[in-house]
């Protein structure tokens, strides 16, 4: 459990390690952490790609395709790139409403702006652009995409 994530956040980062686990993956990659903020049902996050028709049994299937990651995660059994998106995450939070917590959006938000890893290669697959999906969730939130931190 990471402190200063929402419950709803943490319950997402279970169903990725989940995930990474029973696909018996190194660590919990992008990819996985994508699953599970879009299982979180009461996200924007989940309403945008639900809206687009894109579902979080897409990328737990589409996943499943992708050759296995070997690299190893920190002790948390997080890829770097997860990592990274937690860090961004918390600068998003900052920068869109602040509040204590970081929410499944504000990890959405972060993780979109990796320009890499399995998520990317899965929004790819499904012919969706990153970056407007980011700047769809941002503006849901209430924000602008001038709002957001500069990664």
């Amino acid at each position: 459990m990471i402190k200063d994530l929402t419950d709803r956040a943490n319950t997402a980062l279970d169903r990725a390690r989940a995930l990474a686990k029973q696909y018996g993956d190194a660590c919990c990659a992008t990819g996985h952490v994508i699953f599970g903020l879009t299982s979180d049902h009461l996200s924007v996050g989940n309403r945008i790609f639900h809206d687009i028709n894109i579902y979080p049994e897409m990328f737990r299937d589409h996943l499943k395709k992708l050759p296995r990651q070997p690299t190893a995660g920190n002790s948390a059994g997080l890829h770097p790139l997860v990592v990274e998106a937690i860090k961004r995450s918390r600068k998003a939070r900052q920068k869109l409403g602040g509040g204590r917590e970081t929410t499944t959006d504000h990890l959405l938000v972060a993780l979109l702006s990796l320009d890499k890893g399995t998520a990317y290669d899965c929004l790819k697959e499904f012919s969706v652009e990153p970056h407007e999906i980011q700047t769809e969730v941002i503006e849901a939130l209430g924000f602008s995409f001038a709002d957001c931190p500069d990664w």
